[in-house]
């Protein structure tokens, strides 16, 4: 893989998130008796009806904890109850990660956002864009423009996305694609065709093209994607909690994976110790969904990103790249993007929501994991549960009602 050293930053007046808030009356406190008592109610009454076994909730504000709450078990067959340091399977809450890893890539010089991803994986100009004929996905025309570094990342590149050309060709993809990143990026590269011209489509892309800026970052650094995890993002953080390989000790920790049968009776799905998300075997660390944490150690990841890149003395990037991430970079009228909020680097952008303030961004896993990043007041939030069903896929119900119970306790 070839690619240019050539990012420049602007160098952003950015203080620190304490100093930004003295004497901004903007910001608006959190009633943590009406928290508390919010999410209670709402916790409880889904586990009452079946829809949750079991939530682990995070508040904090200005970096102080103002409610760290668990709820119900953590295997519903057992009874055994959902306790501090519990392991989720954190799913697309992987990708953010990436976005971070992609903003230290950028720092080194490694990679622009701008750069066009052909000159790292010189085939991508021997794709096509897709259409179905009989059945089948077949090449129809050559893209309309070239494929960018942020458009791997921002869910508007076309590579095995969630359309029914993606979905199909994901349906066809042989097992040994799934060995490595490097034998799914190099699969897909070769054997796809592209859901739609970059950048003048939005549907979400689950794995493969973050498993690319995964590759990048290998072939600079010299280092396998999770040890570059390890030594630049988690062990400076203090986070040990948060893994692709997790440790036997960490996956008696781990929490059941709950399912339902017909006429709602909940049951637990053993999902075994050879895989995180669905069935990928472990030696694939796929950057957009294989890995496993705590919630204790996602607010610590979250927190970092509210103050810009520092958490606890230890700066992770410089303080102004934290305005790529956080950039939409999917404009208002795209097709396939949502009304309310935009994509930037693994994470959604409120835009225009009708809950959270412009600005907002965080994302969510398929298996009900969810957080934000609220800046304008010093939030970071964070809610866990492992299931498949109740709208547990991105940011489904109960990601939006943790939005607007935590929100509704701002005094």
């Amino acid at each position: 893989m070839e690619g240019g050293n050539r990012y420049t930053y602007i160098k952003f007046k950015m203080k620190s998130a304490a100093a930004d808030r003295k004497g901004d009356d903007s910001m608006r406190k959190l009633n943590a008796e009406k928290l508390e008592r919010v999410l209670k109610e709402r916790v409880s009454e889904d586990i009452k009806w079946g829809r949750v076994a079991g939530a682990a909730m995070m508040v904090s504000q200005c970096g102080e904890i103002v409610c760290d709450m668990r709820l119900g078990t953590k295997n519903a067959e057992t009874g055994e109850p959902l306790v501090p340091h519990t392991i989720f399977r954190l799913a697309s809450m992987t990708k953010p990660i990436t976005g971070v890893a992609c903003l230290i890539a950028i720092e080194r010089g490694w990679l622009d956002l701008y750069d066009n991803v052909a000159d790292y994986f010189p085939e991508v100009k021997d794709m096509y864009v897709g259409r179905i004929e009989n059945g089948k996905v077949v090449p129809d025309h050559k893209p309309h423009s070239d494929m960018k570094i942020y458009q791997l990342l921002s869910h508007c590149n076309g590579i095995m996305a969630e359309t029914p050309i993606g979905n199909l060709q994901g349906e066809e993809m042989p097992y040994s694609a799934y060995e490595t990143n490097k034998t799914m990026v190099d699969y897909c590269i070769n054997n796809t065709c592209l859901a739609f011209d970059p950048a003048e489509y939005s549907a979400y892309t689950g794995y493969v093209s973050f498993d690319m800026v995964a590759r990048i970052i290998e072939e600079k650094s010299g280092m396998c994607y999770a040890d570059f995890l390890d030594e630049n993002i988690f062990k400076p953080l203090g986070i040990k909690d948060i893994t692709f390989f997790p440790t036997e000790a960490q996956w008696d920790r781990m929490i059941a994976m709950h399912d339902r049968r017909s006429g709602g009776k909940m049951i637990t799905v053993n999902m075994g110790r050879e895989n995180i998300f669905e069935g990928f075997p472990l030696n694939y660390t796929c950057a957009g969904a294989g890995i496993a944490g705590s919630i204790e150690d996602y607010r610590i990841f979250a927190e970092m990103l509210r103050c810009n890149g520092e958490y606890n003395g230890v700066r992770i990037f410089a303080p102004e790249l934290l305005k790529l991430m956080k950039t939409p970079y999917v404009p208002d009228g795209t097709p396939g993007r949502s009304e309310t909020d935009s994509w930037g680097l693994g994470v959604r952008v409120a835009v225009h929501n009708p809950v959270l303030p412009a600005g907002t961004f965080g994302w969510s896993g398929a298996y009900g994991t969810h957080f934000w990043v609220d800046q304008e007041n010093e939030i970071t939030a964070v809610y866990m549960k492992n299931n498949r069903w109740y709208d547990s896929h991105g940011c489904g119900l109960t990601g939006i009602n943790f939005e607007k119970d935590v929100m509704s306790a701002l005094e």
